[in-house]
């Protein structure tokens, strides 16, 4: 697979160059998953003349001496090189295509995607882009989120890494999901919806609602035997195993421990496998 870097979206919006870098660590994200997942990302060869503000270009950072704040020197190193990979190292799109104007035209023409800098005009939505004539659909991704929402549409990854890589920083924690993965990869569309929706919302709810609310029908997991349980000879033996639903309606259950307001998901079951045991 394939996706385009959009020029367009650094069109001198940001304040300053401290403002720039607050966006660097998650465009850094963004790269390093293409990276893993072998998705090349093709760019426009002037990239480096593409202004992060009003008076400064790519290539006016990457030239800057000035004071750095020493607490994050090392992190600003670290983006000026890659940034400076991003925009001097090959594939370049325009060296072998001549037929677009610009990146939006040329991931048209590919029928393909562009990923983004944080812009108003392409935050994470559908472009509906003009090319000969017509109009073609490209997704403008920024936010990691959104980029994994593509991969994941496109099959570049699948939904147990979709949900390593989305849910590792809030309440849901996915650090020992491992020890449900093939139930994972046997979820189904709607199912994926349900398990996406439910996690979303339980990323947002205070712990006091969570454990109320009958969206959930959050619980403790009770076995009726040491036979039936099925984390007793896991690493989590001690833990307080709990589950929770993803949905009234759905048979998507979560099960994992809290562990003050994080709660880690070591199972998921699309059946009655493990709730009818406790």
């Amino acid at each position: 697979m394939e996706l385009l870097l959009n020029e367009k979206s650094l069109a001198g919006q940001f304040e300053d160059q401290d403002d720039f870098y607050q966006v660097l660590p998650d465009m850094s994200r963004n790269l390093k998953i293409l990276r893993q997942h072998r998705v090349y990302l093709l760019k426009h060869s002037s990239l480096y003349t593409r202004k992060i503000t009003r008076d400064m270009t790519i290539l006016d950072l990457q030239n800057r001496k000035g004071k750095v704040d020493p607490l994050q020197r090392d992190e600003v190193k670290r983006w000026k090189r890659e940034l400076s990979s991003l925009v001097m190292d090959p594939p370049f799109w325009d060296v072998e295509s001549t037929d677009s104007e610009d990146s939006l035209q040329e991931a048209a023409r590919r029928k393909t995607d562009v990923i983004s800098f944080p812009h108003p005009d392409y935050q994470d939505k559908t472009l509906q882009i003009s090319y000969k004539g017509g109009t073609v659909p490209v997704i403008s991704a920024v936010t990691t989120r959104y980029l994994l929402d593509l991969l994941l549409q496109y099959r570049e990854i699948n939904i147990y890494e979709y949900l390593k890589l989305s849910y590792g920083e809030g309440k849901i924690r996915t650090d020992y999901l491992d020890a449900g993965m093939e139930s994972v990869l046997a979820l189904q569309k709607a199912e994926i919806e349900d398990l996406r929706e439910a996690l979303d919302r339980f990323e947002t709810e205070p712990w006091t609602e969570i454990l109320k609310d009958n969206f959930y029908c959050y619980k403790s997991y009770k076995p009726s035997s040491n036979k039936k349980n099925y984390f007793i000879y896991t690493e989590f033996a001690d833990k307080q195993i709990a589950k929770f639903r993803c949905g009234k309606h759905s048979q998507i259950r979560c099960f994992g421990y809290r562990e003050k307001e994080y709660f880690y998901i070591l199972s998921i079951e699309r059946d009655h496998s493990l709730s009818d045991t406790g």
